[in-house]
């Protein structure tokens, strides 16, 4: 089942565009009309894991800075998703050609969908 491997790097390069816009672009892109700024917004969503934004205080409920912190931001929920769909992809690989025509595929299936998402889809025109 190749092709779900290939479909899961596709998304696994959206999520990973959605990354990095959110950190590099974000007053360019799509996410600043968004509702719940202080779950999309990066220099606002960090405040999320602790209580009462403040990291002195410690975590805002149990496993918010680390295993739960997709939970707390936009940012680590498409991060957890892009491992996700990295992680899967292995299990559902099977060698479709040869591996460096494999190797292209799979490269193409990642890049190609993050520099349209990066560049284009999640940027405001």
């Amino acid at each position: 089942m190749w092709w779900v491997s290939i479909i899961l790097l596709v998304l696994a390069g959206i999520f990973n565009a959605i990354m990095d816009v959110l950190k590099t672009r974000y007053n360019s892109s799509i996410f600043i009309d968004w509702k719940h700024q202080n779950w999309l917004k990066p220099s606002l969503s960090w405040r999320n894991k602790w209580k009462n934004g403040d990291k002195s205080k410690g975590e805002r409920f149990f496993g918010s800075s680390t295993f739960l912190v997709w939970i707390t931001d936009f940012w680590h929920l498409a991060k957890m998703l892009m491992l996700l769909c990295i992680s899967f992809a292995f299990i559902f690989y099977s060698p479709m050609i040869a591996w460096w025509i494999d190797w292209f595929i799979i490269y193409c299936a990642f890049t190609v969908p993050f520099e349209i998402f990066y560049s284009k889809i999640l940027i405001k025109s």
